[in-house]
């Protein structure tokens, strides 16, 4: 049940976000919880169960005082694995009355998916994790549309906080949007394949995640330093269900790819 930590108890549930970290085909979850209960990332069993690995997946301790609110995973190095940031802020401004290790303002979190688990890679990815912030809602999104998954997090009674990303350029990418026409508008619920040399990589689209925020709809789909994408297959979701493969793609730029065309533009 993914209400209760792998020692079965009970815990708040805060920002919530979907995605398969293993890549294994199944869809994953990570909850965010309040402070001393420590966060969950809930791999899936493929039998209706989940299994709440944060301490082995290295994620854990580092939330142990922290409470989440915003948080996605997301490719921010574009390397094809989906990494994780958290925002965080406790919700009563006056808990450090009565708490030596619980502040009121967070520092966000930023756990790189190394392909065997989760290295927290705050402290090198940039002055703004070592501030800390009354943060509630978190949205990603490439507003400067250079392939790089960019992050803004709202604070509460503060202006928000808007994170350039910086590291996506280093590898190559392709920005895809789905547009459905017998499926949903959006192709929430849509699964994206792709091939890329020796990589193979599986998303799925969704439409949420995080605490009260919407993202960019767009799926920066990553490479690494592999300088092709072989091809890109999407299953489109119900009452569709259709499947269309993709080939000569181009490299770092967006494109759009509209249900049933089988052609991408």
């Amino acid at each position: 049940d993914v209400g209760y930590s792998a020692e079965g108890r009970a815990r708040s549930g805060m920002g919530v976000d979907s995605a398969d970290f293993n890549e294994d085909g199944w869809m994953d979850l990570f909850v965010a919880n309040i402070d001393e209960e420590i966060f969950s990332l809930y791999q899936n069993n493929r039998d209706q169960t989940f299994d709440d690995q944060a301490m082995t997946a290295g994620i854990g301790m580092a939330t142990r005082w922290m409470s989440g609110w915003g948080l996605k995973f997301f490719d921010y190095d574009n390397d094809g694995n989906v990494d994780l940031f958290l925002a965080n802020g406790f919700p009563d401004d006056l808990v450090e009355e009565f708490s030596s290790q619980v502040k009121y303002k967070e520092p966000p979190l930023l756990f790189q998916n190394t392909g065997g688990g989760f290295r927290n890679v705050s402290e090198q990815s940039g002055p703004v994790f070592a501030k800390s912030f009354s943060a509630r809602g978190l949205a990603i999104g490439d507003f400067n549309n250079d392939g790089a998954t960019d992050v803004l997090i709202s604070v509460n009674d503060g202006a928000p906080v808007l994170l350039r990303n910086s590291i996506g350029t280093q590898n190559h990418w392709l920005g895809v949007k789905l547009v459905g026409t017998k499926s949903n508008p959006d192709a929430v619920g849509a699964r994206i394949a792709y091939q890329a040399g020796d990589l193979k990589r599986n998303r799925m689209k969704v439409g949420g995640g995080s605490f009260l925020s919407s993202h960019d709809p767009r799926v920066v789909l990553g490479i690494g330093n592999r300088s092709k994408i072989d091809w890109v297959e999407v299953k489109w979701p119900q009452p569709s269900g259709a499947v269309e493969r993709f080939t000569d793609l181009p490299l770092n730029r967006y494109i759009t790819i509209v249900e049933g065309t089988g052609k991408w533009k």
